[in-house]
């Protein structure tokens, strides 16, 4: 498996968890209701998307 395959299963796997995360969400009391887990789920699919950029820019040269 390469760092880019390892990286795309990263990404997919951080896009379920999104999903899941906004689905159980609780959109009647969003008082009581931790943003945590999806602000996390944001920065990793975000740091996975740069991280495939970066190795993609590195193949070209």
């Amino acid at each position: 498996m390469t760092k880019k395959t390892g990286a795309y299963i990263v990404m997919i796997a951080g896009l379920i968890l999104l999903i899941i995360n906004i689905y159980e969400l609780d959109f009647s009391n969003l008082k009581n209701v931790p943003f945590s887990g999806i602000a996390l789920n944001v920065l990793l699919i975000l740091a996975i998307i740069t991280s495939v950029r970066n190795l993609n820019r590195k193949e070209k040269k």
